[in-house]
């Protein structure tokens, strides 16, 4: 019984924590073990404790609306510990991906990223869209050392055609399940923080300011213990998305204020910026990937390795596209560049619906626990 009402577990939810790697979650025995070592818990609301047996109960809705379950970072000091050989964040982990299906917009869009088996779909789906416009353009076949973005699209503005689209569609998405998640984990806050408490925040700048600080050193990735070697890819991968941002930013400006012809020279900083970011997120997922695989108990389910697979491969066909424009060998450079676009095609629509996704909710729950917290 809870609140006078019997509890009815939803086994569906239960069975799904653990084929999306939560396996351990029987394992559990309430010692609060995890609660006690986490060093990222706090006093007044500690985790992964409830969590656990709120899983363990099958308390879906509930815990999708768990602000905790995204300030966890799975740094698996908790697993560490446990005398049962539970997994308390893979397991939280395992409920995030309940939560981004929860709040996804469209529902079905979601489904589709999840499954493994439209995989080859998402990928299809971009390359005969660039094919199809190459064609038309009348760039196929390429001509040897003539490798520009213009040669997949009509003209030079043909590739923001495609993608500045479905960045806004997306954005637009994700604002929406994030609308409704903030929804959902403030509608649990008894008392709103008052002026005077809002102001010695800093009010609204300052609790953004304090956790883009905190994101952008990693500040709660290092006080990890058991996994500190997580920190330093993640950290590395956030950054080369940030200098990747940056210098497509810049590329916008350039060509479509100053018509300056694109691309840039290998010697401007720029470009410099651009290889540097390359080569930091192909380092950064390869750490990643190698420190998953070399932890035997960690799942390797689809939902958690797909993500890193897929910033892989918009890594490292950019990268060869780039070596083989640079030694004028024109069909295997556009041969990988075409795969360079449908990769960071699939890695945009993955953005909302995916693992991905916690760059979003993770940092809208740390917004949350700033503003509510009495501290």
């Amino acid at each position: 019984m809870a609140n006078g009402r019997l509890v009815e577990p939803d086994l569906k939810f239960i069975d799904g924590v653990i084929e999306l790697g939560g396996s351990s979650l029987k394992k559990c025995f309430q010692c609060a073990t995890c609660s006690v070592v986490c060093p990222l818990s706090s006093e007044d609301d500690p985790f992964p404790r409830k969590q656990m047996i709120m899983a363990q109960w099958g308390q879906k809705e509930a815990l999708i609306k768990d602000k905790n379950i995204w300030l966890c970072h799975q740094c698996q000091d908790c697993s560490a510990y446990c005398p049962r050989g539970a997994r308390p964040g893979d397991v939280l982990g395992a409920i995030r991906a309940f939560a981004i299906e929860k709040y996804a917009t469209p529902k079905w869009l979601a489904k589709l990223v999840r499954e493994p088996k439209y995989l080859p779909l998402l990928f299809i789906v971009p390359i005969i869209l660039f094919l199809f416009i190459a064609l038309l353009n009348g760039t196929l076949p390429p001509k040897a050392g003539e490798i520009r973005p213009s040669h997949f699209i009509p003209d030079t503005t043909g590739l923001d055609l495609v993608f500045v689209p479905l960045s806004i569609l997306l954005g637009v998405a994700l604002f929406k399940s994030l609308s409704r998640f903030w929804k959902d984990i403030s509608a649990g806050l008894v008392e709103k923080p008052s002026a005077y408490q809002m102001l010695l925040k800093g009010g609204w700048w300052g609790i953004l300011f304090s956790t883009a600080k905190e994101i952008l050193s990693h500040a709660r990735f290092r006080k990890c213990g058991a996994s500190a070697n997580r920190t330093v890819p993640h950290f590395l991968l956030l950054w080369s998305f940030i200098g990747l941002f940056i210098v497509t930013g810049i590329g916008f400006v350039a060509e479509y204020i100053f018509h300056i012809e694109l691309p840039f020279p290998m010697t401007n900083p720029v470009k410099l910026l651009a290889n540097v970011s390359a080569v930091a997120l192909i380092l950064g997922a390869l750490m990643i990937l190698i420190n998953r695989l070399q932890d035997k108990d960690a799942p390797k389910t689809y939902w958690d390795l797909s993500l890193i697979w897929i910033i892989l491969a918009v890594g490292v066909t950019g990268a060869l596209a780039e070596i083989f424009k640079l030694v004028e060998m024109a069909f295997w450079a556009y041969g990988f560049y075409l795969l360079h676009l449908a990769s960071v095609f699939v890695l945009f629509l993955y953005l909302p619906y995916s693992k991905f996704a916690h760059l979003a909710y993770r940092t809208l729950a740390m917004v949350y626990e700033k503003y509510s917290s009495k501290a």
